[in-house]
């Protein structure tokens, strides 16, 4: 089993107390059930973000602010393709899931990148508050900037996704096993 360091170890910690059912990859044993709850954290989050984002869609039309409506049709559309692309990522031919070999530079990889994905999201509540109180007082320019802001994160979750979706993937082809 690999040693992690002390940030590695303190990084899992903080992922645990975020996720119910975080394991840990240590143990080839915990690493499906670990993945299973990061895939279903990842999943409810991001559609309570975008059950927000529908609501303030919602009272724009009613508003009739029309020049919002295709920023938030972009943002509900840009929430779905993530939690898709989430809920479907497969992994290939990696051993990851049953192997023994894993290094502990992966090990602390993954944990940093699981954490940034955790904190990008949480940065995504307060936008979507702040973007929900630019449309209750009709600040639109406020609302454009933030569609844009939100838009950044997710692509900044999807880049960290498809990283952690590629070290699990190449985990074979690194030839740890």
């Amino acid at each position: 089993m690999a040693k992690l360091d002390a940030d590695s170890i303190g990084t899992r910690k903080e992922i645990s107390k975020a996720i119910s059912g975080y394991g840990n990859y240590q143990k080839q044993s915990e690493r499906s059930p670990t993945e299973e709850a990061v895939r279903e954290y990842l999943e409810s989050r991001l559609s309570n973000c975008s059950d927000d984002i529908k609501k303030i869609q919602e009272a724009a039309l009613m508003s009739q602010m029309i020049t919002t409506w295709s920023d938030l049709d972009r943002l509900v559309s840009s929430f779905s393709d993530l939690r898709l692309l989430i809920r479907s990522t497969e992994y290939g031919i990696s051993t990851f899931f049953d192997s023994d070999m894993i290094k502990e530079f992966d090990l602390s990889y993954l944990y940093t990148l699981e954490k940034t994905i955790l904190e990008i999201i949480s940065r995504l509540d307060d936008k979507i508050t702040r973007f929900d109180d630019a449309i209750e007082s009709g600040m639109l320019s406020d609302s454009s900037r933030l569609t844009n802001e939100i838009l950044d994160d997710l692509s900044a979750i999807r880049d960290a996704w498809e990283e952690r979706r590629k070290l699990i993937s190449d985990f074979q082809k690194l030839g740890l096993v």
